[in-house]
């Protein structure tokens, strides 16, 4: 019936839609039911502007997001309605959301006239099915809106209202077990000591783990300091690369290191702790053969080093530390004293409980059984409940998780289901996304926004307010809610690393599953089989071997994410062409370059550009693709790549990021041609970008810059930097000269920005007042400021008003002046190699807003000048001050 051109793409168009669907389950979780609707809202965003069917699918769109309001505001009282009619709108949803990823797929196609009459005709089942769910939503708010009593019906409000007043994570009744940590890492025998902490999930380990290493202390007691997560998903080569990785010197060398066998990886490892004080934390490890197959990679040289490690079987720890065994930490529950003073202070901070509260309140510190990661959840739950302080409020959550259940897992299981159960509908989706990712992830936050925005999970709460932001308000309440963990923190105080507590990961998985949200797959055998078989739209792949490959055939998957170390070779072949998500950064996919521009519906893609799977360099055929929005090139043994321009000219392009610089090709027989406003936020790492008159207007949105200037073919005026002021929208800019320039920086940066770096950059001391007066600027970082003659700097009261974070090497600084007032906002110093100035000048010390000064690789009559700044501050009381020194340079 087609021919061969059609083969390929021709899937896109089922003979029957109602094919690819499960049968009818009993019922459907109104999450399950949003999810669905959502997807469709995204993919009925894509073609409204197709006019053969504007005017259908405008009504359609309209009756879509009738129908998620409702859900939003009713899904708890209406549950069991929507749980009838679940499978219903989800399957009507899928039709729809079928028909519009078939239609984009025969733009791209030569349809025939049959096939385009299928269409419409599968349109119009669709159109009757949401029309028809519409109706009996609406007979359903009119029900309530006729209902008096629910006229005062109130919803619980956003946690960021409660944000602000989240206290600080806190280490409740582990004082004691902390101090002897602390003991058994700075004293004791000269031979290398293993200190194991033992204990069930959810009981502390790792955060008195954590709280152990990020002693003030430890940086300047021993010369190298590492942290490695084990889990359950054990591999030595991951273990030893966290390592090597970790270590100062080698943590830029990460190509390198993936391509030696692990024989030279472990003996790296060996090499570079051998004759130094070493402390090694091995976080949450499950078996014998785990420590059996990395004890050899430390050294024990009488160089008083120290290995701890958390597990939760004293079985391991014992066979760990062997008969050198001097001390070893069961960890205990907590007791009711100490859960309650837990539970308060997550919640009140160092304020007081009120009286009414008082006994409900240790009645359900009681029920949490002693295990913080329980008592944590439920305060996160009470603090998003909208009204902390109503009895009402804590006498639920104390009936959903009294204490029944016969173990202590089970009933931190129970409290950990309600913690999900209790989520608005908004976020689910969101929160079960995090079951993507492999076990102990570290999640980077821009990354999984991105693919939030991708997949339709996130709504602005106005016209003025981008979806970015409305992820990162929406991770911050799952943060609030201790659903997420905080693993790193950017200088300006954004998330920038979450992760997630193993015993919520397990509920994570389970729901879904349950929802039949996400599919997991991480073995190979029969994987065509499973992928035939699933209705899910989601699937998630773990590769654990090398050299695997995965055929993913047509079905009614539109996202994949694979995940696979980069040391590992996999191979992806996808034949489903519908696919929306495509999160692949380390795969090869052979024939990539010429089967890519007839994925039309894609929106996020992260792939691997590499001689396989682009042999001609960077793919030009992307920027046919209508609705792409996100492209992550990670670049592989490629080098002085272009882009051609027309990618930024894509109309919905709002993410262009690659891991290596590249160049941006310009014909030079045409100027780029801006027929829309330009989506583009961030565009990361381009080299020697030309900020003409065009090239501004593709650019004008950009929230985030990356770029790297080398010495230019037409000399420097030939960049046209003094135009870098106009991107009056740009956040973040970080800009590298990787070349020695001949020229002195004197071009304004854009007066929005909040993050800026600089990078080799020939600016003058004496001229830091063109950064100074930027009204807005938090983050500054100036690293490796080239010069010839020694200078002096005397900043300039009034700039640098809201300044709070500064990290700088002082290169050829040697005379540096400051006073109080001008700094008044800084909170952070942070100085590194700074060889030029022999001490931190006296009005440092006196800026109230100051609470860290850092020094790496500096001098010790540098330190010494911190050191007296420091106990200057903690005898004026401020015990919050801290000096932390990395490695002195005598």
């Amino acid at each position: 019936m087609q021919n061969d051109r059609l083969s390929d793409t021709n899937s896109c168009i089922p003979t029957s839609l109602s094919f690819v669907y499960m049968p009818l389950h009993l019922s459907l979780s109104p999450m399950a039911v949003y999810a669905a609707l959502l997807s469709l809202a995204r993919s009925l965003h894509q073609i409204l502007h197709f006019e053969k069917y504007k005017e259908k699918n405008v009504s359609l769109h309209e009756k879509v997001h009738f129908i998620l309001t409702f859900l939003e505001d009713y899904s708890d009282k209406y549950s069991g309605a929507i749980a009838l009619l679940g499978d219903e709108i989800r399957r009507a949803a899928y039709e729809a959301q079928d028909f519009m990823e078939s239609y984009l797929c025969s733009i791209s196609a030569n349809y025939s006239s049959s096939e385009k009459m299928a269409l419409d005709q599968d349109l119009n089942i669709a159109v009757e099915r949401i029309h028809f769910i519409w109706e009996e939503v609406v007979k359903m708010k009119n029900r309530d809106a006729a209902d008096q009593d629910l006229r005062s019906r109130t919803h619980s409000s956003p946690v960021d209202d409660h944000s602000s007043t989240v206290p600080k994570k806190m280490v409740v009744g582990f004082d004691d077990e902390l101090d002897a940590i602390k003991e058994q890492l700075y004293e004791g025998p000269t031979k290398l000591q293993i200190i194991p902490i033992v204990g069930m999930g959810g009981i502390g380990k790792t955060t008195l783990a954590r709280k152990a290493y990020e002693d003030s202390l430890l940086a300047q007691h021993f010369d190298v300091c590492a942290w490695v997560t084990v889990s359950s998903e054990y591999q030595r080569r991951g273990i030893l690369l966290q390592l090597l990785l970790s270590f100062e010197k080698l943590s830029t060398h990460h190509d390198e290191l993936s391509r030696a066998s692990d024989a030279q990886l472990a003996k790296l490892v060996y090499q570079n702790l051998v004759g130094r004080r070493y402390l090694i934390v091995i976080d949450d490890i499950w078996s014998t053969k785990a420590w059996d197959d990395l004890k050899l990679n430390f050294p024990n040289d009488g160089s008083t080093s120290r290995i701890l490690l958390t597990t939760r079987l004293s079985d391991i720890a014992i066979h760990a530390a062997g008969s050198s065994c001097t001390w070893f930490h069961q960890m205990n529950v907590l007791n009711e004293d100490q859960s309650w003073k837990l539970l308060k202070e997550r919640i009140f901070g160092q304020e007081s409980c009120p009286l009414q509260l008082m006994e409900i309140g240790k009645k359900i510190a009681r029920n949490c059984r002693g295990l913080p990661l329980t008592i944590v959840v439920v305060a996160g739950l009470l603090l998003s409940s909208g009204n902390l302080t109503k009895e009402e409020t804590w006498e639920n959550i104390s009936e959903n998780i009294s204490s029944k259940e016969p173990t202590i897992e089970l009933q931190c299981s129970k409290i950990l289901c309600l913690s999900y159960d209790q989520l608005p509908l908004r976020l689910k989706p969101c929160f079960l996304y995090i079951a993507a990712f492999p076990e102990d992830s570290q999640i980077d936050v821009s990354k999984l926004i991105k693919l939030w925005v991708a997949e339709g999970f996130l709504k602005p709460s106005d016209h003025s307010k981008c979806l970015e932001d409305v992820g990162e308000s929406y991770l911050e309440d799952l943060v609030n809610r201790s659903l997420l963990l905080v693993s790193q923190k950017g200088p300006d105080g954004k998330l920038e690393i979450v992760g997630i507590h193993d015993m919520l990961r397990d509920i994570c998985i389970k729901k879904a599953d349950e929802e039949r949200f996400l599919s997991l797959v991480s073995s190979k055998w029969n994987a065509i089989k499973e992928f035939l078989e699933n209705r899910n739209r989601r699937l998630r792949i773990h590769c654990k071997h090398d050299f695997q490959e995965w055929m993913i055939p047509v079905s009614s998957i539109r996202s994949v994410l694979l995940f696979s170390d980069r040391y590992y070779t996999t191979r992806l072949f996808i034949y489903c062409r519908r696919l929306s998500i495509l999160d692949a950064p380390e795969a090869t996919w052979p024939n990539f370059s010429d089967i890519i521009s007839t994925f039309v519906n894609l929106r996020y893609i992260a792939f691997r550009l590499d001689e396989t799977s682009c042999p001609h360099g960077f793919p030009a055929s992307i920027s046919r693709l209508p609705n792409l929005e996100t492209i992550i090139a990670h670049i592989f043994n490629i080098r002085r790549l272009r882009i051609p321009c027309e990618i930024l000219e894509m109309p919905k392009l709002r993410h262009l990021i690659t891991n290596a610089p590249v160049r941006l090709s310009f014909a030079s027989n045409r100027s780029p041609v801006v027929l829309h406003q330009s989506d583009l936020q961030t565009l990361e790492t381009v080299v020697n970008y030309r900020f003409t008159e065009e090239a501004i207007k593709l650019v004008v949105n950009l929230k985030k810059l990356k770029v790297v200037f080398a010495t230019p073919k037409g000399g420097w005026d030939d960049l046209n930097l003094d135009n870098l002021f106009r991107l009056q929208n740009l956040q973040e800019l970080q800009v590298s000269v990787s070349s020695n320039p001949s020229m002195t920086w004197n071009h304004a940066f854009p007066a929005s920005l909040v993050k800026l770096t600089l990078n080799g950059i020939p600016l003058p001391w004496e001229r830091m007042d063109i950064i100074g007066s930027l009204p807005n600027l938090q983050v500054l970082e100036v690293i490796d400021t080239p010069g010839a003659d020694a200078s002096e700097w005397t900043p300039v009261e009034g700039q640098f008003l809201r300044l709070k974070y500064f990290f700088s090497t002082l290169d050829y600084l040697v005379k540096w002046e400051v006073e109080k007032e001008h700094f008044p906002s800084l909170e952070s110093l942070i100085l590194k190699h700074a060889l030029w100035i022999d001490e931190i000048p006296c009005g440092v010390g006196e800026m109230d807003s100051l609470q860290l000064i850092e020094l790496q690789n500096c001098t010790e009559s540098l330190v010494n000048s911190a050191k007296e700044i420091e106990q200057q501050h903690h005898e004026n009381g401020n015990d919050s001050f801290q000096v932390r020194v990395v490695k002195v340079l005598f």
